[in-house]
């Protein structure tokens, strides 16, 4: 077998092992990034599940401009109080839109069970809300949106 066959294989060879390793490492190079997104998905749903709400009532009379919310955690983790200014409410009625940021409303925590100052599970606050004209006769929905972006509704009649 002369010398420049078994050179132009060892070439061969070698070119075949550099492609190879190109395509190597492209993959796992996509490999990572699959990763890393299924990584933030996996975060954005341990938010969602470890922190949840459920309005429980509203209570609100046609010609007033006060609301009162009552809100219970029924996820898994604390809400820290300092963080609850942060939320948001929503009103959305027929024609009718307020947004009402953490500023513009108070909340007092009604059963703390462990004397803790958190919002933890099981645990209810009272929001009581100021709109800037008073609610006409109708239906609405409020939207209760926490700090990190998880939301509850509730619909209601006034």
């Amino acid at each position: 077998m002369p010398i420049s066959s078994i050179l132009s294989e060892a070439i061969i060879g070698i070119a075949a092992i550099i492609v190879a390793a190109a395509l190597a490492g492209a993959y796992v190079s996509n490999m990572d990034q699959m990763i890393n997104l299924q990584r933030l998905q996996v975060k954005s749903l341990e938010g969602e599940a470890y922190y949840r709400c459920r309005i429980i009532h509203v209570a609100a009379k046609a010609g007033s401009s006060s609301l009162r919310i009552w809100v219970k955690n029924v996820g898994y983790s604390p809400v820290p109080l300092n963080l609850l200014e942060k939320s948001d409410l929503l009103l959305v009625g027929s024609g009718v839109h307020y947004l009402l940021p953490g500023s513009s409303w108070t909340y007092a925590l009604l059963n703390d069970v462990d004397s803790d100052g958190r919002w933890d599970s099981g645990e209810t606050i009272r929001i009581d809300a100021e709109l800037n004209e008073s609610l006409s006769r109708g239906d609405y929905e409020l939207i209760f949106t926490l700090y990190n972006g998880v939301e509850c509704r509730f619909q209601f009649s006034v």
